[in-house]
């Protein structure tokens, strides 16, 4: 048998719709921004990807994430090319289901991006907090962090996860709510005191290594970057006003 190379470790209903959703933790990434971390697709799984895109189903998986290239948004995840191949993989059935009690054998002391393609929080959130009780380190960003779904769990959710924000006023936001941020800025922007660039911008160093996107498990400053991908054109058109007084 194969070396196993990835594990379902939820398959049923979107938190955020009800539609039918999958997430699968790939082992192996060639990412060189984030470095060889486990990578967490969270993916429609009844449709390809980029299927979901062209049809606007992709709110199973994103939300009202504004970045949503059904959207129109600037979304700098190559749909096409990894969630593509994971969600063949998938229907091949490439990948064995998990269940919690397996996480610490098969995640235990690991680093883990919560989230290479699709929202954390379109899972149920005791996956999320299962893994995160056996992740060495975790990678999460979720535009969520405002949403109902959350309703008495924002405090759970900010232990590992940043608010994903687009505004000075987002970002006044989620602070008050208990978030750590990771804001998109333009070029020319101005950090606020309590923000820093990316450290992969500013040192090249990634994401495996640095370790600072973890929400309040980690105590830093909130984190900025420059837009960014192939579509990163899009990004002032669709969020609107950006310079916030």
């Amino acid at each position: 048998m194969s070396k196993e190379t990835g594990y379902i470790v939820y398959e049923g209903k979107s938190v955020l719709n009800g539609e039918p959703i999958v997430g699968i933790i790939v082992n192996k990434s060639v990412n060189a921004k984030t470095g060889n971390m486990y990578q967490l697709h969270i993916l429609r799984s009844d449709i390809l990807p980029l299927e979901a895109i062209d049809k606007g189903t992709d709110d199973a998986i994103c939300g009202g994430c504004v970045h949503r290239r059904s959207n129109g948004g600037a979304c700098y995840v190559n749909v096409g090319q990894g969630p593509t191949a994971v969600y063949k993989k998938y229907t091949r059935g490439g990948y064995r289901t998990v269940t919690i009690k397996d996480f610490k054998s098969l995640f235990g002391g690991k680093k883990v991006r919560f989230g290479a393609y699709g929202d954390p929080l379109a899972l149920p959130l005791h996956i999320l907090v299962s893994l995160k009780a056996v992740v060495k380190n975790n990678t999460s960003y979720t535009h969520q962090w405002k949403n109902s779904i959350i309703d008495g769990s924002s405090e759970m959710v900010a232990k590992f996860s940043m608010a994903s924000v687009d505004n000075l006023i987002e970002k006044e936001e989620a602070n008050k709510a208990g978030f750590r941020t990771f804001r998109v800025i333009t070029e020319g922007e101005l950090l606020q005191k309590d923000e820093i660039i990316c450290p992969n911008e500013t040192t090249g160093v990634n994401c495996i290594k640095c370790g600072l996107c973890s929400g309040n498990s980690v105590k830093a400053k909130n984190i900025a970057i420059h837009v960014h991908g192939s579509l990163k054109s899009r990004f002032n058109k669709e969020v609107g006003e950006l310079a916030i007084p």
